[in-house]
């Protein structure tokens, strides 16, 4: 009986990760060693006083996201200039003493550059003559009552954070670095990432069929229209190797905390570390189907809320039919080996082959293919930089849920985390 040896996989699995995106190849796609670290300097060096004088931002990031959520620009550093505190120096700071209007704080203390996020602001007193500006543009007044004002924002053309200023006939108030505006995202997502569990398939591993794996990697991101498949393949059904170059651009932020709380609508919470960019896990475990949530980040960038379902793992993987790597041998393939699973309406599919042909540092190349969820598909072997005949090979069939219609609420974007649920198996080249 043919024997396929668990030491290989151990060893290919970091490809794996790797090479669908994973760590080490995912932080030289990622566009964050310059830009991103310029913008959240920026944000962190703005002066108040300055920021209200001038614009209403403290620092920031001007302009937002492009189309494609890859821009921040610098306009936001600039913008005080000199002219100092003037806006709220002579209000009295929302004391309370006569002819002050207390701005005592805002709720949600968030929202879109879009505007039209609705928020109210406690202090007082406000009356009918009373007008709100955020980021010097002026709000529209929902309703009011002696202590408490609702209005929507406006829309700004800058991200960052902004004072709060009121008027009225009598007495004015100002209440600074009040409001977060956040690069608007509807339509395009603002988290990404690839949380996996793999499971084995067959008899013929040695020692015994290796237990399941569990990884996980979620980032942050100004708003874009990418998913996870547009960092490994330029499109569905189609495949590359870890040695191709996306040209997508994804920009990443670390959202000002050290750990992330993922919890499942069932089953154990996952908990992420941050490495540079990535929040990070190899947990003990995963539960397949279940929908996870980001419980809120404490002391950090983001709204202190919980988001519900950010992402869901699918509640199998796949039956794979052919090759027949389920079975007591491995299975002989093709470099255009047509592959045949049941569907389950996944959002789409990812098929991986990693091959000992020596083209990488170890030893090992990656191929995977991010495909349609229809049953069948032929694989292009012609990525390979080689085929060498009777060779060990790894092959992984994945469902993939990764459009996710949760709204995150700093900005409208949606996540586009990709739970996967694998089927692993071997397999010798022919």
């Amino acid at each position: 009986m043919t024997r396929m040896h668990l030491i290989f996989w151990r060893a290919a699995i970091a490809v794996v990760s790797t090479g669908c995106g994973g760590l080490y190849d995912y932080g030289k796609l990622l566009d964050t060693a310059e830009s991103e670290s310029e913008s959240e300097s920026e944000r962190d060096s703005g002066d108040g006083a300055v920021g209200a004088a001038d614009t209403g931002f403290t620092g920031g990031t001007a302009g937002g996201s492009g189309d494609d959520g890859s821009s921040t620009g610098d306009a936001g550093s600039d913008a005080g200039g000199d002219a100092g505190g003037d806006a709220g120096s002579d209000a009295g700071g929302g004391d309370g003493e006569p002819g002050t209007i207390a701005v005592d704080g805002v709720t949600p203390d968030y929202g879109s550059t879009i505007g039209g996020d609705t928020v109210v602001i406690e202090g007082g007193p406000f009356d009918e003559s009373t007008r709100v500006l955020m980021a010097r543009t002026e709000a529209t007044v929902l309703s009011y009552t002696e202590t408490s004002i609702t209005v929507s924002t406006p829309a700004v053309t800058m991200e960052g954070s902004v004072a709060i200023q009121v008027e009225s006939d009598t007495a004015d108030g100002v209440l600074l670095d009040a409001f977060r505006y956040w690069a608007d995202g509807t339509g395009v997502h603002g988290m990404i990432g690839y949380v996996q569990l793999a499971r084995y398939t067959g008899t013929y591993w040695t020692p015994s069929v290796p237990d399941d794996e569990y990884f996980a990697q979620v980032y942050f991101t100004e708003p874009t229209p990418y998913r996870w498949y547009d960092i490994v393949v330029p499109s569905l059904d189609t495949c590359r190797s870890e040695l191709w170059t996306t040209s997508a651009v994804v920009n990443v932020f670390t959202a000002g905390v050290s750990t992330l709380s993922l919890q499942p609508t069932s089953g154990s919470t996952l908990q992420l570390a941050l490495d540079g960019f990535a929040y990070l896990a190899q947990p003990s475990s995963l539960t397949a189907g279940a929908r996870y949530s980001l419980l809120s980040p404490i002391g950090g960038d983001l709204p202190e809320v919980d988001v519900a379902d950010v992402f869901r793992l699918p509640s199998s993987s796949p039956t794979v039919y052919s090759p027949a790597i389920n079975s007591s041998e491995p299975p002989f393939i093709s470099q255009y080996e047509t592959f045949q699973w049941a569907p389950s309406g996944a959002d789409w599919v990812e098929i991986s082959i990693n091959l000992s042909n020596g083209a990488t540092s170890t030893g090992a190349e990656l191929v995977t293919c991010a495909v349609y969820d229809d049953g069948s598909f032929t694989f292009d072997g012609s990525q390979f930089s080689s085929w060498p005949s009777s060779t060990q090979a790894i092959i992984s069939v994945g469902f993939v849920y990764d459009d996710s219609s949760t709204v995150l609420p700093w900005n409208r974007s949606t996540s586009a985390i990709a739970g996967v649920m694998k089927t692993v198996g071997g397999a010798f080249t022919y």
